[in-house]
């Protein structure tokens, strides 16, 4: 039986290092298995027993069990009914419906954010629209600067609700978001949609605002169950 490789705390991204480094026990073995989940490192479907997990990741079985519950808690991980739990699969319903709900909640967000954005605001989300068309070959960081324009208008919609909710499911749409990068790397796809979201906030259209982010999630949506379905034996 093959081995399986270490789990790495400090393997994060920079962010999440930085978290992990705060934080201890449970609330740092969720974090780094919650990264390894959502980047692939843990394979959808994959068995997880606290026993191995605790070796990998050089920890006592606690705090891994409690990171198991938190990560249940956030649908990352199922239970089995022979005992234990395994890495949520990825498929094509659960797509569409996490995407459904992101499509709603994100536009909702650029609907809001068009109503408070000024001039300086809409001048930063535009240089991170050119700065994606720099990238554009560079799936790692097409996915850090989308990610970057995303959360510059949730910050400026200042919409509590949306904002937590979102939080519930980002796990998920992380895991997916990554697949549908995936089929945008070398095209203009992605800053094109961005770039329509930017100038509607611009122009301070906040009906166009939302039509624009949300046709933009649903074409990720279809990107990422085209995805699933090439990936699969």
């Amino acid at each position: 039986m093959t081995t399986p490789p270490p789990l790495d705390l400090a393997a994060e991204p920079p962010a999440a290092a930085a978290l992990t480094r705060r934080q201890s026990g449970a609330r740092a073995v969720y974090a780094a298995l919650r990264g390894h989940i959502i980047d692939g490192t843990l394979a959808p479907g994959e068995r997880l027993t606290e026993p191995v997990l605790a070796d990998r990741l050089a920890v006592s079985r606690t705090p891994v069990r409690e990171a198991l519950r938190l990560l249940e808690a956030e649908a990352l991980v199922v239970e089995l009914p022979t005992g234990g739990v395994r890495v949520a699969p990825l498929d094509v319903g659960d797509a569409r419906r996490v995407y459904e709900v992101r499509a709603r909640l994100e536009g909702l967000l650029a609907r809001d954010a068009c109503e408070r954005a000024g001039p300086a605001d809409a001048r930063r989300l535009e240089r991170l629209v050119a700065l994606m068309d720099t990238v554009r070959d560079h799936e790692d960081e097409v996915l850090r600067v989308g990610a970057q324009f995303h959360g510059e208008i949730e910050a400026l919609a200042d919409n509590r609700w949306c904002s937590v909710l979102l939080r519930q499911i980002r796990g998920h749409v992380d895991r997916y978001r990554a697949l549908a990068t995936r089929g945008r790397a070398g095209t203009t796809d992605h800053v094109d949609e961005h770039r329509a979201v930017a100038a509607a906030i611009a122009a301070g259209d906040p009906v166009t605002a939302e039509t624009a982010m949300t046709a933009h999630i649903h074409r990720s949506a279809a990107l990422a169950e085209q995805a699933l379905r090439e990936d699969r034996p």
